[in-house]
């Protein structure tokens, strides 16, 4: 065998002090790669729910990035998972993501549709207010992809933004409101800070989230963060700790069940499945991984093992 998996019961007594009771939500992974839908300990889980970001052009290019997605949606459709896609710039330019035109965007969509019919569940545009995407100065061109996706699935499940919980949502989102079309009902966000400077839901975008929206939303990224660098200075931002990980996300399991906000909050996706990261060594310079680098359960594994109960 590739890799040899140690007995869960372990990994749960290591976080027995930071695990939450069960929790009512739909929990799903966030994760790249199709082989964690043939693991044992994803397995395990017994989740029905999986995301994949993707570039937005993905059903018109060739190659390789093609050829992992369509690995993905089809070990997604054997394990009986529900995929949901998130698109992101296929290029940058100086750091920015370059971004499509209008039309450039639906024909790609249309595409997407038409080689994967049986994805109905769709983020038009990931991290729309992070600062590498083009809309993150530009909200109404984030509207203008969502109203894309409506119009040409409207069958389809669409997240309306996919926010993360920076200190410029709190100005993009206005913007955003007054650009698209229509009344949206379901939003994403990306709440790590919250979860992993340990903020208290009265200041949190957990909350304060749902005050600025109407309908469901849905944790579309969350973890706790095992060990992170700056992409551009290499240095370290979070020293490896998966302990700490799991006490995130423990944290961030409490937030989005609290009695404040759990009616608004019915979908959990954790990031991610694999680690990247050991006490010597990392290969990314993010790691928020349920397993490591051996395929051992890492702590924050049995943190979600047993809100999935």
């Amino acid at each position: 065998m590739r890799r040899s998996v140690l007995p869960v019961v372990s990994a749960i007594a290591l976080c027995a002090l930071v695990a939450p009771p069960a929790v009512a939500l739909q929990v799903g992974l966030s994760d790249q790669h199709a082989r964690m839908f043939t693991e044992p300990l994803y397995r395990r889980l017994h989740s029905h729910f999986a995301r994949l970001v993707v570039p937005w052009d993905v059903a018109l290019a060739s190659g390789y990035v093609r050829r992992t997605t369509a690995a993905w949606i089809a070990g997604a459709r054997r394990a009986g998972v529900q995929p949901s896609i998130a698109f992101i710039s296929a290029r940058y330019r100086g750091g920015i993501g370059v971004a499509p035109t209008r039309s450039q965007y639906r024909r790609a969509f249309v595409a997407f549709r038409h080689r994967w019919p049986t994805v109905r569940v769709f983020t038009p545009w990931n991290e729309v207010n992070h600062s590498a995407q083009p809309t993150a100065r530009r909200p109404a061109l984030a509207a203008t992809y969502y109203d894309v996706l409506r119009a040409a699935c409207p069958r389809c499940t669409v997240v309306a933004a996919d926010l993360l919980d920076t200190d410029n949502l709190a100005g993009w989102l206005p913007r955003f409101l007054r650009a698209v079309h229509g009344s949206p009902r379901l939003w994403g966000l990306h709440n790590y800070r919250d979860a992993n400077r340990d903020h208290a839901l009265a200041r949190s975008w957990t909350l304060r989230l749902t005050q600025l929206v109407r309908g469901r939303i849905w944790v579309t990224e969350g973890g706790g963060i095992v060990g992170m660098r700056n992409t551009f200075s290499g240095r370290t931002v979070w020293p490896y700790d998966p302990q700490r990980a799991a006490r995130s996300l423990s944290h961030l399991l409490e937030l989005v069940t609290a009695p404040e906000v759990r009616r608004r909050y019915t979908r959990f996706y954790a990031y991610s499945f694999f680690g990247t990261w050991s006490r010597h060594r990392f290969t990314t310079p993010w790691d928020s991984g349920l397993v490591d680098l051996q395929g051992r359960p890492r702590p924050a594994y049995a943190v979600l093992l047993g809100a999935m109960r």
